[in-house]
């Protein structure tokens, strides 16, 4: 008997592979097999054991019955630091998985930052690889694809409407009754409102891409308060932020990122938010994003000018960093001869393809000296370094110090 139902239940699962399968490969979106305890037992496009960590499924399955969620009532996660994963139940014992997907396109350093904890060096290839492909999907898409999902699988008509999400936002309420009485007692105050000069001041810094002047700004005191817009601690700094993310978002907006970056970051940050439950940790997020919206402004502020034949080249080189990267590799994903493409990398980089390979291992090199514990052999070895004191010589010639200087002069 008890063999009878491991074979069907081989048999149900078999099923539902294939189907997912067959799905995955019209609509590219990742799709994932679980079992009843969080087990991942196939995945479209397949995922390397070693990354199956960043997916949380157990915790994400859990969520889905905490929340006591069914198949005509899918569940949306956020997965910090800003994905989605979808869960449907397909059967008591089979769960399907929509993701990784993301809002926005992320650089290979924020990746970097997201894996490192994950695993071993040698993990760090694989995951990065998965993490830098996910395709983007806002959250409608994502509900509007689950929708479809369960009409073509299950036959089941869901609404978005019965898609819950993780991170709902809770819509501020006033009371129009004593409007009148909270008007009285904010005028009657001591203390002054904050002055509008340190909003202006923090939303020229992003402008700018200064992060020196944010956060000198930020580490002054200043006189004042902020409006009082609740009597809760929590709902009031929730409210704070929104407009903090507001106004920061506009700032970014004039300082170059794209309205479309922006905005998604916007709607991440505030999601985040609105996860969190101290009013401490929602200060702490809306420095984060501040300070991440200046770093953007001022990377692309600083970054030469380039064409799009360039900017296919340099894509190619975030994404292939780990690898043993080729002119001819890259002549053909710019669709340039090998001489062209390095007199018009040089004029409108300024710099050489082998020099510019170099900064950018150098610098993944130095991120994953400060944030890690990895000996430098691992590190040498998952940039595709010949060998450790290879990598040491040019680290030095580009720093002025070896690897382990600048990781004792920066712990």
């Amino acid at each position: 008997m008890i063999l009878f139902e491991i074979r069907r239940c081989f048999a149900v699962q078999n099923a539902w592979i294939e189907k997912l399968q067959s799905l995955y490969n019209v609509t590219r979106v990742p799709l994932s097999l679980l079992d009843g305890d969080g087990n991942l037992v196939a995945s479209f496009p397949e995922i390397p054991y070693e990354a199956v960590n960043f997916f949380a499924t157990a915790v994400v399955l859990a969520d889905f019955r905490a929340q006591g969620r069914d198949a005509a009532h899918p569940l949306v996660s956020f997965i910090e630091p800003g994905f989605f994963l979808g869960v449907m139940e397909l059967d008591a014992d089979c769960f399907l998985l929509l993701g990784l997907v993301s809002p926005i396109r992320r650089a290979r350093n924020e990746v970097l930052s997201m894996v490192t904890t994950v695993g071993r060096p040698e993990h760090l290839q694989s995951t990065c690889d998965l993490i830098l492909q996910v395709p983007l999907m806002t959250l409608e898409q994502v509900k509007d694809q689950l929708c479809l999902i369960a009409d073509l699988l299950l036959e089941t008509r869901v609404k978005k409407e019965d898609i819950l999400f993780m991170d709902v936002y809770t819509s501020m309420v006033r009371d129009p009754s004593c409007l009148e009485e909270r008007l009285f007692e904010q005028r009657e105050s001591a203390e002054p409102h904050l002055s509008m000069d340190f909003e202006m001041s923090l939303c020229e810094a992003v402008e700018h891409g200064n992060r020196a002047q944010l956060e000198q700004r930020l580490n002054t005191p200043v006189s004042g308060r902020v409006g009082r817009m609740s009597s809760d601690a929590l709902r009031q700094e929730k409210y704070i932020f929104i407009a903090l993310a507001t106004v920061t978002a506009r700032a970014a907006i004039r300082g170059g990122l794209s309205e479309e970056t922006v905005l998604n970051l916007s709607d991440l940050y505030c999601q985040r938010m609105d996860s969190l439950s101290e009013p401490a940790l929602i200060k702490d997020l809306s420095i984060r994003m501040l300070l991440d919206y200046c770093d953007r402004v001022g990377e692309l502020r600083h970054k030469p000018t380039a064409s799009g034949l360039i900017r296919q080249c340099l894509a190619y080189i975030s994404v292939h960093l780990h690898e043993d990267i080729t002119l001819e590799q890259l002549s053909g994903v710019c669709g340039l001869c090998t001489r062209s493409l390095s007199l018009r990398f040089r004029d409108e980089m300024g710099i050489s393809i082998r020099d510019y390979l170099n900064q950018e291992r150098i610098n993944e090199a130095k991120y994953l000296l400060r944030h890690t514990g990895y000996p430098l052999s691992q590190i040498a070895a998952y940039l595709n370094y010949s060998s450790q004191s290879y990598f040491t010589r040019l680290f030095q010639k580009q720093c002025g110090m070896t690897p382990s200087q600048y990781r004792e002069n920066i712990g």
